[in-house]
């Protein structure tokens, strides 16, 4: 019986030599990264130029030390010390370079004294930010967070409807008025805003939603009622054209 024939081994043996280069590639690959960075990437939905470029200001007031030392987490800070991001992720990328992601707050409102409402009711200063389209609080009296809790229970008893707020508006004496899309302003007064809104809502679903058109302002402030003050229109008979607008008690 003939011996089973042993398989060959191969040993692969480094020499000092190999090891000196593999070590000297090492040294020279971290030495290529671990200069200053050259690039700063910013991401995030909705960003807006003006809003990138603040970004990539405030990196770069973090930038301090090489591309390995770089303390990731003070970056982050200084971009959320913007006031406007809602949360940032920072990280190296080789060779180099940081990449930024950032999600903004959520605005609910333009506030009246400048930049715009989150739904805490904080004030937020954005850089050119398109916020047009966001309802404006403008208070007198009230700090943003007041406003946003007033206007978030208004919205509530409004659901629903299609009334579209355009403005909620505080004065000096501390008095609310609810401005729409379309025109018509609702006054609500100091006191129980949300019974008088209440019993607005009550009298447009009964009475004024098919004319809402019609409508310039509504003046809430009656115990058991409305003031519904109308539009002129030129096309109505010659004996009302030129009457003053009307106002109409309407009881719920």
């Amino acid at each position: 019986m003939k011996p089973a024939r042993e398989t060959p081994r191969i040993e692969i043996v480094f020499g000092p030599l190999l090891f000196v280069a593999m070590a000297g590639a090492l040294v020279s690959l971290l030495a290529a990264a671990n200069g200053p960075v050259r690039v700063v990437t910013v991401s995030g939905v909705d960003l807006t130029e003006p809003e990138q470029r603040e970004v990539r200001g405030a990196v770069a007031a973090a930038l301090t030390g090489n591309f390995l030392s770089l303390d990731l987490d003070a970056i982050a800070r200084r971009v959320l010390a913007l006031s406007w991001p809602h949360g940032v992720s920072v990280r190296r990328v080789y060779p180099r370079a940081v990449a930024v992601q950032v999600s903004k707050e959520v605005f609910v409102a333009r506030w009246g004294g400048g930049g715009v409402l989150n739904s805490e009711g904080v004030v937020i200063k954005t850089p050119a930010a398109d916020v047009s389209r966001l309802p404006l609080l403008d208070c007198a009296l009230a700090d943003g967070a007041h406003a946003m809790q007033v206007y978030q229970a208004l919205v509530g008893v409004l659901a629903g409807r299609h009334l579209e707020i355009k403005a909620l508006r505080e004065d000096a004496i501390g008095e609310w008025t609810l401005s729409f899309a379309s025109g018509l302003a609702v006054h609500l007064g100091a006191d129980d805003m949300l019974g008088r809104l209440e019993r607005f809502a009550s009298v447009y679903d009964g009475a004024l939603a098919s004319r809402v058109g019609d409508i310039d302002a509504v003046d809430a402030r009656y115990r058991n009622g409305v003031a519904v003050a109308w539009r002129d229109h030129t096309d109505e008979p010659a004996a009302s054209a030129n009457t003053p607008a009307r106002a109409v008690a309407m009881s719920r």
